[in-house]
């Protein structure tokens, strides 16, 4: 026995003095030693609440593909839905109407003929009396309508008390006796109803005072435990005291022991410096510094020259980008206003170019024409046009405007359909000349002389 206890003491022997484990983080989290000055509201301290934490799934977050295939469908135009066939309604039970009463058919011959009354006659022998005095005459009366009607009662055939009455009692002692019982039923309901009551507090009041005393036990328990978190602080502060202590020991003697050799080496350097180390502190060094800052700064000036270059560079292919981009957008727009202009020309409806006496073009029109139309009526209808929207062109024109194709005038209606945007023009039309018209009146008289 002594022989194997001292194999397994040399067995689990230490190589050092066993030493509490030095942390720098509590254990147990004291009562109120969190500050919660840093929030706003008591509920930010909940992981639910901090922005870091992402929220919801994260299988799509990087589903570009999906997100482009929502944007097209978003800008498609939706399918127009089917129509659905409206349901028919279905019949309620409650739009049937009541049955009509059934009407019964009556017999009123009888009311409505007057029947014929036999008298019957006879004769009958009697010995009169004294004459009785003559009764009143008697007042008028109506003529009777309707029929007359007897009835007989008896006695004892419409009421009878003894049997009319027992209903009457028989519905005044059941009343009664219901009340009664009905009264006596709450009054046990109301003595039932306090007497629970009474038992309910009486239980309450238990448990409270049950409560009350696990209430003291916790409590005890929870100073007691105070007490013991309390007393192993004061040792594992102590422990800490006395490992500094050893620390601070073992510090000393490292420093002291490398004390004296630093001392003279540091002597040493300034007493006996070093030629050749001086030389390259104080010449060798700042040469090189100064040498390595020139060629930072030459390279920094390098590369904002060729930098500067670059961007000059680039805003002048920007700017020739955007400059034929807004040429080509310009030459664009001519092309299908002029292409717009020849299928309006190609449906009939023209626009006149026409110079306005300061070099500006002025637009005539559009002008509604057809094919059946001829050149002079397209001609009036044109300057018709002029007297209602340019009067004053159209006064400055008294005899009426020609239209010219190319500057010949137009001598055919379905050529004005064939032409390009720009090729139809007008001019005003040419007044009569005067002398032309007295040689024909002269021409015309003569004849007449000769004749």
């Amino acid at each position: 026995m002594k022989s194997g206890n001292g194999t397994q003491a040399a067995t689990y022997s230490f190589a050092s003095q066993p030493k509490a484990v030095t942390a720098t983080r509590k254990k147990f989290r004291d009562p109120g030693e969190m500050d919660i000055s840093m929030y706003r509201d008591l509920k930010e301290t909940c992981i639910s609440w901090d922005k870091r934490v992402h929220r919801g799934n994260t299988y799509g977050m990087y589903t570009q593909n999906a997100i482009k295939e929502a944007l097209n469908d978003a800008t498609q135009e939706p399918s127009p839905k089917p129509r659905r066939r409206k349901r028919e309604k279905e019949p309620n039970i409650f739009d049937m109407t009541l049955p009509e009463q059934e009407r019964k058919l009556v017999d009123l011959t009888g009311h409505l003929t007057a029947k014929e009354v036999v008298v019957v006659a006879d004769t009958v022998d009697c010995q009169t009396d004294e004459f009785l005095p003559e009764p009143p005459k008697e007042q008028y009366q109506p003529q009777k309508s309707g029929i007359d009607a007897t009835t007989q009662v008896e006695d004892g055939e419409l009421f009878d008390f003894d049997y009319e009455v027992e209903p009457i009692l028989d519905v005044l002692v059941n009343k009664t006796l219901e009340q009664s019982m009905m009264e006596v039923e709450e009054e046990h309901e109301l003595s039932s109803m306090n007497e629970f009551k009474d038992k309910w507090m009486d239980r309450q009041k238990t448990m409270m005072k049950d409560w009350q005393a696990q209430v003291q036990a916790e409590r005890a328990l929870w100073d007691t435990k105070e007490k013991i978190v309390a007393e192993r602080r004061l040792v594992r502060q102590r422990e800490a005291q006395v490992l500094l202590k050893l620390q601070a020991v073992s510090a000393a003697r490292q420093h002291l022991a490398k004390l004296v050799p630093n001392a003279v080496a540091d002597v040493k350097e300034s007493a006996f410096a070093d030629k050749h180390a001086m030389a390259i502190n104080r010449l060798f060094l700042p040469q090189l510094l100064l040498g390595v800052q020139q060629q930072v700064e030459t390279h920094l000036v390098a590369e904002r020259q060729v930098d500067g270059l670059f961007a000059g560079c680039v805003r002048a292919e920007s700017s020739a980008r955007a400059s034929a981009y807004a040429e080509q957008r310009e030459r664009q727009s001519k092309l299908e206003r002029q292409r717009f202009e020849e299928q309006q020309i190609r449906q009939g409806k023209i626009r006149i170019l026409m110079d306005g006496g300061d070099g500006e073009l002025i637009s005539v029109g559009p002008i509604q024409i057809s094919t059946q139309d001829s050149v002079d009526d397209v001609q009036d209808r044109v300057y018709k046009w002029l007297g209602e929207n340019k009067p004053e062109l159209a006064a400055a024109w008294p005899q009426g405007v020609q239209l010219c194709l190319e500057g010949e005038l137009v001598q055919t209606t379905l050529s004005l359909f064939e032409a390009k945007v720009g090729q139809i023009s007008m001019v005003p039309k040419p007044e009569p000349p005067a002398e032309e018209e007295e040689e024909e009146e002269d021409d015309g008289g003569d004849e007449g002389g000769e004749a």
